[in-house]
């Protein structure tokens, strides 16, 4: 039977198959006459279509009764429902699954999710907490006062919350000791804060409120995810707004955001001074985190599907305990006992995908370890492996990330998360595909 591991934190819900693959979209749902489109489609429509979006589903997931005549979702659960379809269909369609998830899904959550899950159907091998996952696999990496017990601090940014978890580790395992969800703190609330730095700005230079019509609002929150990767090695970043005016420039200095988010970390920065120890660890989804303040720049970032690669290794004990036991009966893992790095001797035979070196269009296959300038006119895509600036958009894979030097103002790039083989990129309506060539 063919497994995948599923990673629910709705800034970026992932699903991994057997074969490599790797599927991920947010946690955003667009409910239309004709179904609900959830993903990268219905954040485009989120702030167009306020009414009709729902971004709040996985933090609120429940089966209480949504208002208004909804044709195609009774509740949130429904709305999640569709969601997990969407990924399961990308992924194959897997009979067996492992799920990691974070503290901040209670103990009825956790259940509604299972009931979900088997409603698709699928059969769930096993649930392990996710900073668990992303940190079973490290000790080696983790120096501390005492190396019988050494701990480090798991931070996890989701949408509208974090997740601070202590992992200890000892000689007999690894385990979650403390956690503490921090409900103020989410990927969200960091945006909107941003967004009205900027709206701010454009009203001082301008006296324009892009924030009056529902397009400049949407133009902006798009903008704002490759504008804050942008911050990782630049002091100020200028961006370029659409308004009936024209196009407007705003200059954005990361000194102006730190002190705009300082007031917004100060839990989690007391929290971190509280942390003896000192050692701190990154999710994938809290890397906004650390771009965008100083003070917890140095700090261990993750690699971008670490977690799920852990459950992977795990899953052959994982389904021997299934078997073993009611599969009702399924709980939380926060403590692994014995462990060791089976790295080097996966238990299954897992074809792990590649970091993405070309981008493929029609049949057609470019480098992407230099940059790669797109053009788009006239219904034509035109491709040079050459920076320029009159192009509609440049991309480069550095490291793991896909990153757009340049677009033009009026270029819609949508980006994924990661840059692996089998991942999409959209350049306004134009699909383009990340492989891997090997040897070529």
């Amino acid at each position: 039977m063919r497994l995948a591991v599923l990673e629910l934190n709705d800034q970026a819900l992932l699903i991994k198959n057997q074969d490599g693959e790797v599927f991920s979209e947010p946690g955003f749902a667009l409910h239309t006459g004709e179904g609900i489109v959830t993903g990268i489609e219905a954040r485009k429509q989120a702030w167009l279509q306020p009414q009709n979006v729902y971004r709040q589903y996985w933090r609120n997931l429940n089966q209480t009764e949504l208002s208004g005549d909804l044709l195609w979702a009774r509740h949130h659960a429904d709305i999640a429902f569709a969601q997990l379809k969407t990924l399961f269909n990308s992924a194959g369609s897997p009979e067996r699954l492992v799920i990691s998830v974070a503290a901040c899904f209670d103990d009825d959550q956790l259940s509604l999710l299972l009931g979900l899950l088997g409603a698709i159907p699928v059969e769930v091998i096993g649930v392990v907490d996710s900073s668990l996952a992303d940190c079973m696999y490290m000790a080696d990496h983790v120096h501390g006062p005492k190396e019988e017990e050494k701990t480090t601090l798991h931070i996890d940014l989701h949408l509208f919350q974090s997740v601070a978890s202590q992992i200890t580790y000892r000689e007999d395992g690894v385990q979650v000791t403390a956690q503490r969800v921090l409900p103020e703190l989410g990927a969200m609330d960091i945006y909107s804060l941003l967004a009205k730095h900027i709206r701010d700005k454009l009203v001082k230079n301008f006296r324009f409120d892009p924030m009056d019509a529902p397009q400049g609002e949407q133009a902006i929150h798009d903008l704002l995810p490759d504008w804050v990767i942008c911050f990782e090695s630049q002091a100020e970043y200028g961006m370029v707004i659409p308004s009936p005016r024209g196009d407007l420039p705003v200059m954005l200095y990361k000194s102006e955001v730190l002190e705009l988010l300082s007031s917004r970390l100060n839990k989690l920065s007391s929290m971190l001074r509280q942390f003896s120890d000192n050692d701190v660890t990154f999710s994938k989804n809290a890397r906004m985190i650390s771009v965008l303040t100083d003070e917890f720049h140095a700090s261990r970032h993750l690699k971008a599907y670490q977690g799920v690669d852990s459950c992977f290794k795990l899953a052959d004990d994982l389904l021997a305990d299934a078997l073993q036991s009611d599969s009702d009966n399924l709980h939380r893992i926060t403590s692994i006992q014995h462990l060791e790095d089976k790295s080097a001797k996966p238990q299954l035979e897992l074809r792990p995908a590649g970091t993405a070196t070309h981008l493929l269009y029609q049949g057609q296959a470019w480098p992407l370890q230099k940059p790669l300038s797109i053009t788009i006119e006239s219904d034509r895509v035109q491709v040079l492996e050459r920076h320029d600036d009159a192009a509609t958009a440049v991309l480069v894979v550095e490291g793991e990330q896909v990153k757009a030097l340049h677009k033009s103002p009026k270029a819609t790039v949508e980006l994924p998360h990661i840059a692996l083989c089998g991942m999409e990129l959209f350049i306004n309506a134009y699909r383009f595909e990340l492989i891997e060539v090997c040897n070529g």
